[in-house]
């Protein structure tokens, strides 16, 4: 798998928003499936996913990615995650919340207890309700 095949293809996602086609994801998805056992890939998936957290897509292209990371994220997108974990929009740090969700890591829950502490009064339940579970 060449890092320029994979950056074209999860590139793509930047581009979905909900109703659209979801071609895109299932790329990704394959991607990630060839990837097994191959930890270069995935970390280039990774790096991929991790950018279009922090483009300018939609909600719905971060959510597709968060949903992703959730499968394959390592600490290497705790970087572009924390920014999703500090929006103000509830929605987007649930995106990001999700991403983490199962990851055991010490820096991300570290980050968590950082980011709750800033958050705003709306965003804070979805913070505290997963440092609860990863507890």
């Amino acid at each position: 798998m060449r890092r320029e095949e994979i950056e074209r293809t999860v590139g793509k996602l930047s581009a979905y928003d909900y109703g659209e086609p979801t071609t895109a994801i299932f790329e990704i998805d394959r991607l990630i499936n060839q990837s097994h056992g191959d930890p270069q890939a995935r970390s280039w998936i990774e790096d991929a996913l991790a950018a279009v957290i922090v483009s300018g897509a939609s909600l719905a292209a971060k959510q597709e990615a968060c949903r992703r990371l959730w499968r394959i994220g390592t600490d290497r997108s705790l970087d572009s995650l924390r920014q999703l974990l500090e929006a103000d929009d509830p929605r987007v740090v649930a995106a990001g919340c999700y991403a983490l969700g199962r990851r055991p890591s010490a820096k991300a829950d570290k980050m968590l207890m950082a980011t709750v502490e800033k958050a705003p009064a709306q965003c804070r339940p979805t913070l505290e309700h997963l440092i609860e579970d990863r507890g």
